[in-house]
């Protein structure tokens, strides 16, 4: 079963809003000059943390039972991959050039679509795992932030 969700943002702004069927259900938020992002989706709570630049890694705790339930790795600035403690092991890649879409993937299926306008987008998962449709919907604005910043830096 497909569960749809719609997202926005404002320019400038440091927050997402995801919503489903118009309801605000979550968001994605990133500290003031921290390295920490908090996400929020159907009242589950993780907060990202990136280290490292060149080879960084971002942790993912999950708030609510305060612990560490996994790590993302990135591959190239256009590929990531999530990796939970438990074991299991998903794929983030951008799916078109223009970075507009991208997927999450487990070893045999995608599980969640994610489509990107300038200032909204959407996302179709297959999933109603939380802390995957929160991660790989941080990995793309963690690439994007960071691409902007190397932009600027040049």
């Amino acid at each position: 079963m497909e569960i749809r969700y719609d997202w926005k943002t404002l320019l400038f702004s440091r927050k997402f809003e995801i919503y489903q069927n118009e309801q605000l259900r979550g968001e994605l938020y990133k500290e003031g000059f921290s390295r920490k992002v908090t996400g929020e989706l159907n009242t589950k709570r993780f907060q990202f943390e990136t280290r490292g630049f060149f080879r960084s890694e971002t942790t993912v705790t999950d708030l609510q039972r305060h612990i560490e339930v996994g790590k993302i790795n990135y591959l190239f600035g256009k590929k990531g991959t999530i990796v939970l403690f438990e074991g299991r092991e998903y794929k983030w890649k951008f799916e078109n050039f223009i970075c507009s879409r991208w997927s999450l993937s487990d070893e045999s299926r995608v599980l969640i679509k994610y489509h990107s306008n300038a200032f909204t987008g959407m996302i179709e998962s297959y999933t109603t795992d939380e802390m995957l449709i929160l991660s790989g919907f941080y990995i793309r604005n963690h690439l994007k932030q960071r691409s902007a910043h190397n932009a600027a830096a040049s």
